[in-house]
């Protein structure tokens, strides 16, 4: 992960992002993280990330997603007299077992949140890859691939429920992405499939991203038709999804 830096006068930077990111950062408290995204005019996802307000904005993103925020903003961003730098510093992700006030995510059984630090901390409870990319896929949470840029609209990988504020006013794509969720027929929804065994693609549901094997488990996302739910729990005993 990198983390970039939005430099200009405060009121205008937020009225930047707020005019063109996907979440509302009314809602973001001083210091605290929020989940949020960039569309271009047809709704589809450009790139996800991590809005971190403090004496300024500062956005953790993909390092292979870097370029395409800052091309997809720049245009924008001259009118407001704001530009971007990439940090130095680094990103730490916890897993914690109990509700954190500043996490980006929180459920019954664990929490998701970040740090940004000067140096690395390596200690007994240091996380892999993986253990991070894993527990983000149980919370839902779809952390969008450089080969996935522009595939996508909010609604099929499960943004418009943890990004994309619908009563915060216009953003780019956001009449597409409000006519997709209050006008359109859901007929499949976005779930994490963990399973022992491989399962093969098919018509009824489509592998979002990449596959995971962890340890002994694939872990992958998916769009499945929600009438074939009950038959693919059926067919797959052994799978749970989430």
């Amino acid at each position: 992960m990198k983390i970039i830096s939005v430099h200009g006068d405060i009121d205008k930077v937020e009225n930047l992002l707020q005019g063109q990111i996907t979440s509302d950062i009314n809602l973001l408290a001083n210091e605290n993280f929020q989940l949020s995204s960039i569309c271009n005019q047809k709704g589809e996802v450009m790139a996800g990330f991590v809005i971190h307000k403090s004496k300024n904005y500062k956005i953790i993103i993909d390092e292979a997603l870097v370029d395409t925020f800052i091309d997809e903003l720049s245009p924008f961003a001259k009118f407001f007299g704001v530009t971007f730098s990439v940090e130095n510093s680094f990103v730490h992700g916890h897993i914690t077992p109990d509700t954190i006030d500043k996490a980006f995510f929180s459920s019954d059984i664990f929490s998701l949140s970040l740090s940004l630090e000067k140096e690395i901390c390596v200690n007994n409870h240091a996380l892999s890859k993986n253990d991070w990319i894993v527990a983000n896929r149980l919370a839902l949470n779809f952390d969008l691939s450089i080969d996935d840029v522009g595939k996508y609209r909010p609604l099929e990988i499960n943004y418009d429920k943890s990004r994309v504020a619908f009563d915060k006013g216009c953003f780019r794509g956001q009449e597409i992405i409000a006519r997709m969720k209050y006008l359109g027929v859901d007929r499949r929804k976005f779930v994490t499939i963990v399973s022992p065994e491989a399962i093969k693609e098919n018509k009824t549901f489509k592998v979002i991203g990449e596959t995971l094997k962890y340890k002994d488990f694939y872990i992958f996302c998916s769009s499945i038709k929600r009438d074939f739910l009950d038959e693919f729990s059926s067919n797959n005993p052994n799978a749970v999804i989430i």
